[in-house]
């Protein structure tokens, strides 16, 4: 084994155990956010179909009246609610694509240390019709300068060939200024450091 994976072993495993937990905490959040949004469309409900008829008894519209207060309260408190979740989604996913582009980054590392360029390193295995040392390599690029929203043309051919294959999660245009690097992640079957050494050991060797 190549000494650059041993010497980058220990922060590559953790940095795929802190992309698993937010991952973990994402899927949480948008559990709660879908369980808040149905309890806000019933209080919603509630308060926009409260009756006050004027034939009903003062009574009954007091009662109504209530209902229709205590439901328009609790909405609004779950609005909150919804909007801070939102927000924490927001940053965990923010979180992750930080986390894994940086798996992108010792990776992408190690091919330019040990083979100099792109064109010396070994293809790896095929990903529909991408070699992963390209994907690993334009992918770390993508990654590194998404917020600026332009790319030189291997990136963007790539990312159009990505985008054919496998989806439009791949999509520069339909995403702008975001980083893929955990779709990218996740193309690669990167969830492990198993998963990560069985293609560095190939690509490294």
């Amino acid at each position: 084994m190549h000494q650059y994976i041993v010497d980058t072993e220990f922060a590559v495993k953790n940095l795929l155990q802190l992309a698993s937990e937010e991952e973990k905490m994402l899927k949480e959040l948008v559990s709660r956010l879908g369980s808040v949004e149905a309890q806000f469309r019933v209080h919603q409900w509630d308060f926009e179909t409260s009756d006050l008829n004027d034939d009903f008894s003062d009574a009954y519209v007091m009662a109504a009246f209530c209902r229709m207060a205590k439901a328009h309260k609790e909405a609004e408190a779950l609005r909150v609610e919804m909007a801070a979740i939102q927000v924490s989604i927001g940053t965990h996913q923010q979180a992750t694509q930080a986390i894994t582009a940086s798996v992108l980054q010792i990776a992408k590392q190690g091919l330019s240390i040990v083979h100099g360029g792109l064109a010396a390193a070994p293809q790896g295995r095929i990903i529909g019709s991408l070699p992963i040392r390209d994907i690993i390599w334009q992918a770390r690029n993508q990654a590194l300068h998404f917020e600026e929203g332009s790319f030189g043309k291997p990136v963007t051919t790539l990312f159009s060939v990505l985008e054919t294959e496998q989806g439009p999660q791949f999509s520069l245009a339909k995403h702008p200024k975001q980083c893929r690097a955990k779709q990218i992640l996740v193309l690669l079957g990167w969830d492990s450091y198993e998963n990560y050494l069985a293609d560095m050991v190939t690509l490294l060797p």
